[in-house]
């Protein structure tokens, strides 16, 4: 076996005493090996469409969960919160719908601007040059092209985020930002407990 797969290996023993050819000897070892990971697994896992809970939607699930929802007020209290729990989250899966669990490209990109991707491009084009070099004699003059473009183009993001980062939380104060505060807790994996 590889040493990169030596993780895979448990209790492994050499048999004293048992040669099966000379300066060989027998290993007994349990090797555990993982199930190539399906499609289906590699999907994700499909989440509760929060985000289009509004206008007609919103006394629709409100009235659904009345409807839906019975109160016992005997019993245990963590039993009666899961089910209402229960109850709630089938509710907005009939009512607002199911993701199909796939993600979708970057979506750390939202702060990307021209300057960045210009400076990205620079960056990505040194370093071509500098790969591609013809003698050693370019090559000290094109590595520090290739660095100055690289910190050009971390500069760039910097401020690109920074920028974007102020702009979002003065949004944030204002009475139609209140909806991004929902994105921002769907982006930081707090949607649903299901």
């Amino acid at each position: 076996m590889r040493q990169h797969d030596r993780r895979h290996w448990r209790d492994c023993k050499v048999i004293p005493g048992e040669n099966a050819v000379a300066h060989h000897h027998l290993l007994v070892a349990d090797v555990v090996l993982r199930e190539k990971v399906t499609m289906m697994e590699r999907k994700g896992r499909s989440r509760i469409r929060w985000g289009n809970l509004k206008g007609t939607n919103i006394t629709m699930f409100k009235d659904k969960v009345i409807s839906t929802t019975t109160i016992h007020l005997v019993g245990d209290t963590n039993q009666m919160w899961e089910d209402m729990a229960a109850s709630i989250t089938q509710v907005a899966k009939d009512t607002l719908g199911v993701t199909k669990g796939r993600t979708t490209g970057n979506k750390e990109s939202w702060w990307w601007n021209e300057d960045v991707q210009s400076k990205s491009k620079d960056k990505q084009h040194s370093l071509t040059d500098l790969l591609r070099r013809k003698n050693e004699g370019e090559c000290w003059r094109l590595r520090e092209k290739y660095k100055n473009a690289r910190r050009e183009a971390k500069k760039a993001v910097t401020e690109a985020k920074n920028t974007a980062y102020r702009r979002m939380y003065a949004r944030l104060e204002t009475k139609e930002g209140e909806h991004d505060m929902f994105k921002i807790a769907k982006a930081r994996g707090i949607e649903d407990m299901t």
